[in-house]
């Protein structure tokens, strides 16, 4: 590529400025490549082609656009002379064309541009078949917005499609220094004073953040990955909503806009909503035949609650966009530095963007129809931009979601996706719902929370007690360590330990003899015991009598074990001779262990039949009483059978696994 430059240099338009001072904060970024890629189902002749993308830089003067820096803004000049050489790549001649040539394309779309001192655009044509090229189009947000894309895509089908029939075309010229300096005089008027005041008034309370703030700390001075999710709208269905916004006199960007409000609102408990959408900033018919960067964008903050009906809100949303339209000029930085965003973790005002493309791309290259797909960077500075590409009269409408990974993850936007389509759909079908009381859930994801999620039917042995599952064991292993208690400072020199048998052996004496004091199904046994094996021996003992037990901490007051005791009617109390002199008055029968295992040797050893069953109670015990009095919860064994086979299953436990058990028995974990 070859130029003469001209030397008089101009300085940034106010949109220019505000995406300089962005990438130069974000450098080696590709924050701000826009374009993608025009699919051409036809033969293409590359040097025509060539020609083609020469005349169309040519006339348009925002494609030789070079940045300079400066000693504190930069400028910009305009080259003159340049010819463009074609990047030509032919892949037809390789297995998967198409994805290799789509693979190029991608790796070279994300490469940043050398901001300062050359062009910014790239341009190559990729062959993937004799019958199907890919035109590869590359800018700078600088020099080029959605608009000019647009423009451009127009004129270099023009251009190609007049060199086929032996024509150049006329040369025109699409100045750009024009915008700027129009752009110069604006920001030094009377009538840029009174925008600004207006957007000082409107901001003079600074908007909560809708989700950043949770990242701020985490992802400060980072600059965030971006993904994009697309969903397409049937063609049918989207006439459906332009018809409905014709109706109710307004456009379907408002429809689309209320849809967002009504959403975001409801999900994130608000009755506010700031959302920023560019503006076209094209205030003249010469203006919108002109390549460049003109687009502006416009923060709205609408405070409409959510007792309006969606008919109410999207009159409401016309009204305050008209509003905001009259002083759309003002750039948005100049905003978000009167709110103090400058030096806060907040960026910009607003953290979703809405951006409806209605844009011109019904063209041709020598009759082959085109087909133009937009790229991302991989880069967002919003948490989630929503641009809806009307690109076709007759086609479906692509809605592409780029979200930022601060805010959301794959699983997040497929759920938002779903529900942003169902409700399109649901504010067309009662429109004069209040926003409060309107669905935003597709009846599968409801049916998911309200009966799948809710269907916790498991297989598990319904039909035994923790009893029968405990002497299954037993017979299983007999002779494995069931127990493990640790040697402790006060003298004990080894570890204590019982194996199934002997757990079972010592249970069943203290069974028999719990029986002749009365214990039977539902009847409550206390235990307060310090942690031992004498202690898994006594809850053992009183299910396989047939009674449920009732955990009684020793170091708890006096006063809170009274409570238990007499609320719960305990009959017999077991403990040990150390703690009785810790336990309140009561008419249990109190039964040390220690002291009565003499007695206990002489019971027999056979396991008993206690006619326990599944729906009796296994344990009983007590809320902490912080919101109030203590209050009994009553287990049955199907519930404990039930949560000891969920823990086995969800632990991926096995005869080789060795549990700790640390917790008090008088919470659920103790019965693992």
């Amino acid at each position: 590529m070859t130029s003469n430059q001209t030397i008089k240099h101009y300085p940034l338009s106010s949109p220019q400025l505000d995406f300089w001072f962005d990438q130069i904060l974000h450098p080696n970024v590709p924050l701000y490549n826009i374009g993608g890629y025009v699919r051409i189902e036809g033969p293409i002749d590359p040097s025509l082609f060539e020609k083609a993308l020469n005349h169309v830089i040519a006339e348009n003067d925002a494609l030789r656009i070079i940045l300079h820096e400066g000693e504190s803004l930069p400028t910009q000049t305009f080259a003159e002379n340049i010819h463009l050489k074609l990047d030509f790549h032919d892949f037809s001649e390789t297995e998967n064309a198409h994805e290799l040539a789509l693979e190029w394309i991608q790796r070279e779309f994300v490469k940043p541009f050398q901001l300062y001192d050359g062009l910014l655009f790239q341009f190559a044509l990729c062959k993937a078949a004799d019958n199907c090229y890919y035109w590869f189009g590359k800018y700078h947000h600088l020099i080029v917005d959605g608009w000019a894309n647009s423009l451009i895509v127009q004129r270099v089908a023009a251009a190609y499609n007049a060199l086929t029939t032996g024509q150049t075309g006329e040369q025109k010229n699409y100045a750009y220094p024009d915008f700027v300096q129009n752009d110069q005089a604006y920001l030094e008027s009377e009538k840029f004073v009174k925008a600004k005041h207006y957007w000082q008034e409107k901001y003079r309370e600074v908007p909560e953040p809708l989700m950043v703030r949770r990242y701020a700390t985490k992802f400060q001075g980072q600059t965030i990955p971006s993904q994009r999710a697309t969903l397409r709208l049937k063609r049918t269905f989207y006439n459906q909503l332009i018809d409905f916004a014709f109706k109710n006199k307004v456009s379907t960007f408002h429809v689309i806009l209320g849809v967002l409000y009504c959403y975001f609102v409801r999900t994130c408990n608000r009755e506010d909503l700031v959302i920023g959408f560019p503006t076209l900033n094209r205030s003249t018919a010469s203006f919108k035949q002109t390549v460049g960067l003109f687009v502006g964008v416009t923060p709205a903050w609408l405070r409409f609650g959510t007792a309006l009906s969606f008919v109410e809100l999207i009159q409401a949303i016309k009204g305050e966009l008209q509003q905001n339209y009259r002083h759309q000029r003002v750039p948005v930085s100049e905003i978000n530095r009167h709110c103090g965003l400058a030096t806060s973790y907040r960026q910009q005002l607003f953290e979703i963007e809405l951006s409806y493309e209605k844009h011109d791309y019904d063209t041709h290259f020598d009759g082959s129809p085109a087909i133009v797909v937009n790229l991302m960077s991989g880069f967002n500075q919003n948490a989630l931009t929503v641009f809806i590409r009307e690109f076709h009269d007759e086609q479906d409408v692509q809605v592409d979601f780029d979200y930022s990974l601060l805010a959301f993850n794959e699983d997040k936007i497929e759920l938002f996706k779903a529900r942003f389509e169902f409700l399109l759909g649901e504010i067309l079908r009662k429109p004069q719902v209040p926003i409060r009381s309107q669905q935003i859930m597709p009846l599968a994801e409801l049916k998911k929370i309200l009966v799948e999620w809710n269907n916790t039917t498991t297989d598990y042995p319904r039909d035994k007690t923790v009893v029968d599952l405990f002497e299954e064991q037993v017979a299983k292993t007999p002779n494995a360590i069931a127990v493990v208690f640790p040697s402790t400072s006060s003298g004990q020199d080894e570890n204590q330990s019982v194996t199934y048998q002997q757990l079972n052996t010592k249970a069943n004496q203290l069974a028999h003899y719990l029986q002749t004091l009365g214990v039977k199904p539902e009847v409550l046994v206390g235990i307060c015991l310090e942690r031992s094996v004498s202690m898994v021996i006594g809850l053992f003992g009183i299910l396989k009598a047939g009674g449920a037990y009732l955990p009684l901490e020793p170091a708890l007051p006096k006063a809170r074990l009274a409570f238990m005791l007499e609320e719960a009617q305990v009959q017999v109390l077991l403990t040990q001779s150390s703690l009785k002199k810790e336990l309140p008055e009561t008419t249990a029968r109190v039964v040390c262990l220690d002291i009565e295992a003499e007695t206990l040797s002489h019971f027999a050893e056979e396991n008993l039949a206690s006619g326990v069953v599944p729906n009796n109670l296994a344990y009983v015990i007590y809320t902490s009483g912080s919101t109030g009095k203590p209050k009994g919860v009553m287990i049955q064994h199907q519930s404990l059978v039930n949560f000891v086979n969920t823990a086995i299953i969800e632990y991926g436990l096995t005869q080789n696994d060795r549990l700790l058990q640390f917790s008090s028995i008088s919470f659920d974990a103790a019965a693992e």
